[in-house]
């Protein structure tokens, strides 16, 4: 097996305030740091769209669903800063914003990946991923689809942003990397415990699909650490490589599994977080890690290391 560590990005919510810094470009051993500064009325600007865009889609929008909530989170923080301005008077970001912060951005950033593609499956996983409580603290069994469908677009969202030739389709998303087709099964599981579950579920996934797909398609295991590490009550403030640690031990932790899949067209499994973070200079950053692991070596592992590679030396393009 060979391990690579593929992305770290940090993307930066700040209020121009008149002290406040930029956070700047940091390079590491093992990789670099890519950060992506906005403020909110930035953000807004951008997202004013974003109804037009679901209706465009044949959705209704709905002023109290998780991410228009999130949406006035973000005019709120602006509305404060602009107080702020006024007086001098700034306040701190609240804990219970974190988290609807970052999904601004995110949302933000699906939004700019994915508004000229009419296709009925960006309709159908939107009309499931705006749903859940505002608070991923408060996600239940019950509720949590929203995030887990969530994921799938983020991801899909931040390879579209860099270039890479993705859509929705099953299992959960499809690639093409050098004329070779790639299916991708997303998971998120709830907890620790549940990883190799998750796990074990998306090659079995990836498994059905790829008995009805062309011979030279390969599969990949995309899975989210981001509610095991973070669910919804914290915000990270160690280093990068601190967050490269946190993400590389469950796969260090599954590696048994791992080794026993014997099916040479599960090419890779991904390990990725994305969590609220706080940084120098600004008010709140989205830190996000990506390790991505080869089984089985062939020509599909390879292309798809290398398209891992590619998303981390590209930057987003609008």
């Amino acid at each position: 097996m060979q391990l690579s560590v593929l992305q770290r990005d940090v993307q930066t919510c700040q209020s121009r305030r008149p002290a406040g810094n930029e956070l700047s470009t940091d390079q590491h051993r093992n990789g670099r740091v890519t950060v992506e500064s906005f403020n909110y009325s930035e953000l807004l600007q951008h997202l004013k769209g974003f109804d037009a865009w679901l209706t465009s889609l044949g959705l209704t929008p709905r002023p109290n669903d998780r991410i228009h909530a999130a949406i006035e989170v973000l005019r709120r923080a602006e509305e404060l800063i602009r107080k702020g301005r006024e007086t001098g008077v700034y306040g701190d970001i609240q804990p219970r914003d974190w988290f609807p912060l970052i999904e601004a951005l995110e949302a933000h950033d699906l939004f700019l990946a994915f508004q000229n593609d009419p296709s009925p499956a960006v309709a159908e996983a939107l009309k499931r991923a705006l749903s859940g409580p505002l608070q991923p603290i408060h996600e239940s069994s019950k509720n949590r689809d929203g995030r887990n469908i969530w994921f799938e677009l983020v991801l899909a969202a931040e390879w579209r942003l860099r270039g890479a030739a993705v859509c929705l389709g099953e299992p959960d998303l499809q690639l093409i990397r050098d004329g070779i087709p790639f299916l991708v099964a997303c998971k998120r599981p709830a907890t620790s415990e549940s990883i190799e579950a998750n796990l074990r579920s998306a090659i079995k996934q990836l498994q059905r699909n790829l008995d009805t797909s062309p011979f030279g398609t390969f599969g990949v295991a995309a899975i989210s650490l981001s509610c095991t590490f973070n669910p919804g009550d914290k915000v990270f403030s160690g280093g990068v490589q601190d967050l490269g640690m946190l993400v590389k031990n469950p796969l260090d932790q599954n590696g048994p599994y791992l080794r026993s899949v014997n099916d040479s067209r599960i090419c890779c499994v991904l390990f990725h977080v994305s969590t609220p973070a706080v940084a120098d200079g600004v008010d709140l950053a989205r830190a996000t890690f990506c390790v991505l692991q080869e089984l089985h070596p062939s020509v599909g592992s390879k292309a798809f290391m290398e398209h891992g590679r590619e998303m981390l030396s590209t930057p987003k393009g609008c």
